[in-house]
């Protein structure tokens, strides 16, 4: 049996939408019928993406916006005006997704400390920013919910992750502190840890130094697509979801389970 959603007449933003897990949610989202403003820093990503766009049968425009931005040195204004470009074509928005996150190991004794603020303000200050501004009640609709990306990792860490572990962590936090405070606009807003995803992100050497066959075997159910975890975000996007905030969610293919067999 397979779930569907029906996100006509709906707009969505995704931060973090030209690779992995982001790109996977803004088609979804897309194909299910919905206004998408795809937002990231790779134009040619970007491009593709929206090239990729359903093309609907009737007069609609186009299904995935897209807008290029640096989560990192973001200004307040830099998101209004790139809500504004969105919310001023579509109208407002009935929720968003953060995926934008970079990796990188931190060990103790020899970090980066560049590096380990690069992954908290990329992974943790660049969701609160775009909830902060996402929020407003000229840009949310009531009722609108919000899914942003946490990891595995913000609850089991690894060695020579603590920056990416922390940062993992503290987005569980906010959400928490969020809900109650958003629920004032009606809004929800949940959290997704996935365990090890088949991205762009974890297709590169240093990560193969920590995602060996051991770790791997833990995967009970195999190591994860972003296919795999684009379902439960759209849910929680979605109206059945409508009792669900403060959450955070694991989709970790038995990892946690594994890791204790």
């Amino acid at each position: 049996m397979s779930v569907t959603f029906d996100f006509k007449r709906k707009n969505f933003v995704v931060v973090g939408a030209s690779s992995g897990i982001g790109k996977q949610v803004a088609l979804e989202l897309a194909q299910s019928g919905a206004n998408v403003l795809a937002i990231g820093r790779n134009l040619e990503r970007l491009a593709e993406l929206k090239k990729n766009s359903p093309i609907s049968l009737v007069k609609h425009p186009p299904l995935i916006f897209t807008e290029q931005l640096d989560v990192i040195t973001a200004t307040a204004d830099d998101w209004s005006e790139v809500l504004s470009n969105f919310t001023s074509t579509v109208g407002r928005i009935n929720g968003g997704v953060y995926t934008a996150g970079i990796w990188g190991l931190t060990p103790l004794n020899s970090f980066d400390e560049s590096l380990a603020h690069k992954i908290f303000d990329t992974s943790f200050w660049g969701a609160v920013k775009f909830v902060q501004a996402a929020t407003r009640k000229k840009f949310s609709d009531g009722g609108a919910s919000f899914v942003l990306m946490s990891s595995i990792a913000g609850e089991f860490s690894g060695k020579s992750l603590f920056a990416y572990s922390a940062a993992k962590a503290a987005v569980q936090a906010a959400v928490k502190s969020f809900a109650a405070e958003i629920i004032r606009g009606k809004h929800r807003i949940n959290s997704v840890a996935p365990a090890l995803v088949q991205t762009g992100m974890t297709q590169n050497e240093m990560y193969a130094t920590i995602a060996n066959e051991e770790m791997i075997s833990r995967h009970l159910l195999g190591v994860g697509t972003p296919r795999d975890v684009a379902g439960i975000i759209l849910f929680l996007l979605s109206d059945r979801a409508a009792w669900i905030t403060g959450q955070n969610f694991f989709v970790d293919g038995g990892y946690v389970v594994g890791s204790y067999n």
